[in-house]
C-alpha cells in the first residue's frame, strides 16, 4: 500500500497541526500540557520506568556504602508489561496527555495577547515531537529493525528537522515580541 504523501510532508503536517494547538491555548496552557507529555512518555516507556526503578533500589545500597563502607547486591526489578499489551500504554498515554490538557486548560485562562499565543507555538512544537516520537516507537520492528508496518513511508528522523523547527521557534518568539510591543506603545493614557 503506498501513500500519496511522502514522509517528510507527513512529519510537517503533523507538526503545523501542533503549532496551531499551540497558538490556540497559549503558552502557560502548552507549559502544563508538554510537562504532562513528558510524564507520560516516563510512565510508559518500559525502558525509563525501568531505568528510574533500579536508580530507587540502588539508593538504599548506596546509604548503606556510605555508612558502613560495605557493597551489597543491588536488586533489579523486573519490567513490568501493560494489562492490554500495547493498547493499555497507548491509553495509559492519552490519559495521561489528556489529564495535561484538561489541567492545562482549568488552570489558565484564554491567551489574550498576541505574544502569549505565539510563544505557546514553542511549547506546542515540542510536545508534537515527543507525541510522535512515542507513537512511532509502539510500530512492532523486526530483530534486524525493519519495521513490520507494510506502509511504503519511511519514518522520518526528527533530527533531520531540527534547524527547521527551531528556526520556527525563532520566529514564534520574534513575533511575539513584536505583538508585545505594539501593545504596550498602543496602550497608553491619551490625553
Amino acid at each position: 500500500m503506498s501513500l500519496p504523501f511522502t514522509e517528510t510532508q507527513c512529519f510537517y503536517v503533523a507538526i503545523l497541526a501542533f503549532i496551531v494547538i499551540g497558538f490556540q491555548r497559549g503558552w502557560k496552557r502548552e507549559l502544563v500540557s508538554l510537562v504532562f507529555v513528558l510524564l507520560a512518555i516516563f510512565l510508559v516507556r518500559p525502558d525509563s520506568g525501568k531505568s528510574f526503578s533500579d536508580f530507587l533500589n540502588r539508593l538504599p545500597s548506596v546509604f548503606g556504602f556510605l555508612v558502613t563502607g560495605n557493597t551489597t547486591g543491588t536488586p533489579t526489578t523486573p519490567t513490568t508489561n501493560f494489562l492490554l499489551g500495547p493498547w493499555g500504554a497507548i491509553i495509559l498515554f492519552a490519559a495521561v496527555v489528556g489529564l495535561g490538557y484538561f489541567i492545562g486548560n482549568k488552570a489558565f485562562p484564554r491567551p489574550g495577547a498576541p505574544a502569549e499565543r505565539f510563544i505557546g507555538v514553542i511549547p506546542g512544537i515540542v510536545s508534537g515531537a515527543f507525541i510522535m516520537a512515542f507513537l512511532s516507537s509502539l510500530i512492532p520492528k523486526s530483530a534486524n529493525g525493519q519495521s513490520f508496518l507494510t506502509v511504503a513511508v519511511q519514518t522520518p528522523d526528527p533530527g533531520n528537522f531540527v534547524p527547521i523547527l527551531f528556526l520556527i521557534a525563532i520566529v514564534a518568539v520574534i513575533v511575539a515580541l513584536i505583538a508585545s510591543r505594539t501593545k504596550k506603545a498602543g496602550g497608553g493614557v491619551k490625553k
